[in-house]
């Protein structure tokens, strides 16, 4: 019996973990590309995987943020597009986002 509420408890937890995992895939899309010697970075704490305009990462986050753009724009360059999940920054985030910029 108690075999049974550990697997129990231990697929809800991978369900749950799976649910929130597409809430954290962030993708930016840049202006520029990014030089080919620079392809992975680190920002916010993660590492992004870059390819020509697209940088990717995963992070906690549920929604876009412009100050968390900022420091991307600050890090990569003008930012045209900044989604987390299936949410992205409207034109005035982008704008204020790329105030920021290298």
């Amino acid at each position: 019996m108690r075999f049974k509420t550990l697997v129990a408890g231990f697929a809800f937890a991978l369900t749950a973990t799976a649910a929130m995992a597409a809430y954290n895939n962030v993708v930016v899309k840049l202006k520029t590309p990014v030089a080919e010697a620079s392809d992975s970075v680190i920002a916010l704490g993660a590492v992004w995987n870059c390819s020509g305009d697209t940088c990717t990462s995963v992070l906690d986050r549920k929604t876009p943020q412009v100050r968390d753009c900022r420091q991307i724009a600050r890090t990569l360059g003008p930012v045209a597009s900044y989604t987390v999940g299936n949410a992205s920054l409207d034109e005035a985030g982008i704008q204020a986002c790329n105030s920021a910029a290298k």
